[in-house]
């Protein structure tokens, strides 16, 4: 399974893409929902969209409480200075029983327990399965869905070594989970 068609199945309702300029997923979230009901916050973006875009922070979204059933963050809690705040505003930011679906590098891979590739310049924080799920459960999220997909050129820019994302898939399906690569978790509010 790919990682969007995973964040496709699981959003619903009024949807919320945090960094959704980054990548072509949140074109894949347009083909298949209502763009009224698609918004999106990010840092730096510089397309033209209609209102329910917003220039802004996911460590302070200008959002109000209880209004969104749906947040995307793919790829993007590693990127951030403050992840605890952004996990606040996405808990605060959610309906009852809305759901933050995201995916994040597992720091304790085996790829990268070799290669050290997760540790570039642009990831503040890493994190494994028991971190992640430890700092979403603080908040009081509860962990509806949790597994691991390997890296592909759908989800990062890495290396562009054909081989190397082979090998790569190839080990996912031979490594226990908690040395698989990128973590994947729909938590409920």
């Amino acid at each position: 399974m790919k990682r969007i068609d995973f964040f496709l199945q699981n959003l619903k309702g009024k949807i919320l893409d945090v960094g959704f300029s980054s990548g072509t997923m949140h074109n894949q979230i347009l083909k298949k929902f209502d763009d009224k009901n698609v918004f999106g916050i990010d840092v730096d973006f510089h397309k033209e969209h209609n209102g329910n875009y917003v220039l802004g922070s996911a460590e302070e979204m200008p959002f109000a409480s209880n209004v969104f059933d749906s947040i995307l963050a793919g790829e993007l809690i590693e990127h951030l200075y403050n992840p605890e705040k952004f996990v606040s505003e996405a808990y605060r930011t959610l309906k009852k029983d809305g759901v933050l679906v995201l995916s994040t590098p597992n720091k304790k891979s085996l790829i990268n327990r070799v290669f050290k590739s997760y540790e570039a310049p642009l990831h503040f924080h890493l994190f494994d399965f028991f971190e992640l799920k430890n700092f979403l459960q603080k908040e009081g999220f509860v962990i509806k869905t949790f597994f691991c997909l390997p890296f592909t050129e759908e989800s990062c820019d890495g290396s562009r070594v054909p081989w190397l994302f082979f090998l790569r898939k190839w080990l996912h399906f031979v490594l226990p989970t908690f040395l698989q690569e990128d973590m994947v978790v729909v938590a409920k509010k």
